[in-house]
């Protein structure tokens, strides 16, 4: 079996030796690509302009149906509308791995600790008992929250559902509706929804030593533009599982894409 692989990052990089060890043919040129039997196509794979970006360059794949055989399972990692389109129309498989419950919860976890080794190497204080608020409380809100727990910290968490309240202070951690944001006390502050919800008013009253970090997609949760106008330290951290631990993210990917492969 030939497996086509786009490597737009060190997870990918690492999954083409992870394959090649279990016996599969892998292969990352794109002029292979029409004759593997799998693909994987990277984070988001080929998009609405025809783009697909690697490592190195952005690829335009003007004619797709002549690229992807039938039939073929073709992979990313990010839920994509327009790979979902297309596979009806050139009639392949299209699987993104964060559809599946199984792999969301085990990328939380790296993202989780990705999280906490970034803080713990760019503080000049411990995060024993500081003050640290995370908005959201999703897959990798509840992951990042339980770490910081775990390291005595003093947590609380922002949500816009109140049903959640119960939840949130039954683990020990102070209860925050977004309505009611205040950064004056809040030493980090740790993001997890793709929407703006930390606007001026608030990044103004912000402790001027506060550590903002943001792990949503775009267009992410804070206004880090006005954020850095306040010379605030504000951070974009998108993708951590292929920077802190890409060796197990890889073997995610290879174990999932072997799975499938083996039931078909």
């Amino acid at each position: 079996m030939l497996i086509y692989v786009n490597h737009d990052d060190m997870r990918s990089l690492q999954l083409m030796d992870d394959l090649m060890q279990k016996g599969y043919y892998v292969t990352d040129n794109l002029r292979d690509m029409k004759y593997a039997d799998a693909l994987y196509l990277g984070s988001k794979g080929i998009d609405l302009k025809h783009f697909l970006h690697t490592h190195q360059d952005t690829i335009v794949i003007d004619n797709i149906g002549d690229m992807i055989k039938k039939d073929t399972y073709v992979f990313t990692l990010i839920h994509n509308d327009y790979m979902l389109l297309l596979s009806k129309q050139y009639h392949f498989h299209y699987i993104a791995l964060l559809d599946n419950e199984d792999f969301i919860k085990h990328n939380s976890i790296l993202t989780a600790e990705g999280v906490i080794s970034y803080l713990i190497s760019h503080r000049r204080f411990p995060l024993y008992r500081s003050q640290i608020l995370v908005t959201g409380y999703g897959h990798c809100g509840k992951e990042i929250v339980e770490l910081l727990l775990g390291l005595k910290a003093q947590v609380s968490v922002g949500v816009r559902n109140s049903k959640l309240k119960n939840d949130i202070e039954s683990i020990g951690c102070q209860y925050m509706n977004l309505s009611d944001i205040d950064l004056s006390m809040i030493d980090i502050l740790i993001n997890t929804i793709p929407s703006v919800i930390i606007e001026e008013d608030l990044l103004i009253k912000a402790k001027k030593d506060i550590m903002i970090v943001d792990i949503a997609s775009y267009p992410y949760g804070i206004d880090h533009h006005k954020a850095l106008k306040l010379n605030l330290n504000s951070q974009i951290l998108p993708s951590i599982p292929c920077r802190y631990a890409y060796g197990y993210a890889s073997k995610m990917i290879c174990d999932r894409l072997e799975d499938v492969l083996i039931c078909d």
